[in-house]
């Protein structure tokens, strides 16, 4: 393998799943090799995440970790992968986002990579909406949101290939995010909430973007604790975006 793959996770208050997320991430890399890097961050937690991260650390190097002192949110959480990743790799690099809470599989990794890779695309995302997806676990309430919030953001910022704007677990090349960085001038997040997912696919939106899906079992019921999502404030920041996002003076 002649690239990297970078695993960025953000992670609150996550003590109660963290390990069983990093064993499995341990057993992957066994088949992937050595090219295969974990970085979290640890946004402010006030139960045991970092010293289950310290831990890990010390037994597999491969596991990085950078803690906020404070809780900054998401999109914050997400901003710090994104710097740290395109500093330290190269851009034939891979970074996969992905929840620490244990919903997301991270089996699939390889299957996306590989669709990044041979399709030659920029941004690889594990959708709900597309065949062979499944939502185990999650409220009728919640799918609702996810698929209203979807209509709104494909209508105003359509990308080809793209349903789910909103899910977190994506592949993405680096090479392009260094390009939308650089357009965006830094600010390709500005957010801080759980909108920065979508924010990213907008600001992708406005400047080309080679896009495709790969079908994702969410389970939801793996999550232990009550969502850190705020579902009312999440749609207002969605609302927020449409009148926000340009194409860059200089694309």
């Amino acid at each position: 393998m002649d690239y990297r793959i970078i695993i960025g996770l953000p992670a609150y208050n996550e003590e109660a799943v963290l390990p069983q997320l990093l064993d499995s991430f341990h057993h992957l890399r066994n088949e992937i090799g050595d090219s295969l890097h974990i970085l979290v961050i640890n946004d402010g937690s006030s139960d045991d995440t970092e010293k289950i991260l310290i831990n890990y650390n010390c037994r597999y190097p491969y596991i990085q970790y950078i803690s906020h002192l404070q809780n900054r949110g998401l999109g914050e959480a997400i901003k710090t992968i994104f710097m740290y990743a395109l500093q330290h790799y190269d851009t034939e690099d891979v970074l996969v986002t992905l929840d620490a809470d244990n919903t997301h599989n991270p089996l699939i990794i390889p299957k996306m990579i590989e669709k990044l890779k041979k399709e030659n695309l920029n941004v690889v995302i594990a959708s709900r909406f597309v065949q062979g997806a499944k939502e185990i676990g999650l409220s009728l309430n919640r799918k609702i949101y996810s698929r209203g919030a979807t209509y709104l953001l494909r209508l105003f910022y359509p990308i080809s290939n793209v349903r789910d704007y909103s899910c977190g677990y994506r592949a993405y090349e680096l090479g392009y995010l260094h390009k939308a960085m650089k357009l965006y001038n830094g600010k390709l997040i500005t957010t801080s909430g759980f909108e920065c997912m979508a924010e990213i696919l907008a600001r992708f939106s406005r400047i080309g973007v080679a896009a495709g899906e790969y079908p994702l079992e969410l389970h939801y019921e793996m999550k232990k604790g009550k969502s850190k999502m705020k579902i009312t404030k999440t749609i207002v920041g969605y609302i927020n975006l449409l009148r926000k996002i340009k194409k860059p003076l200089y694309h």
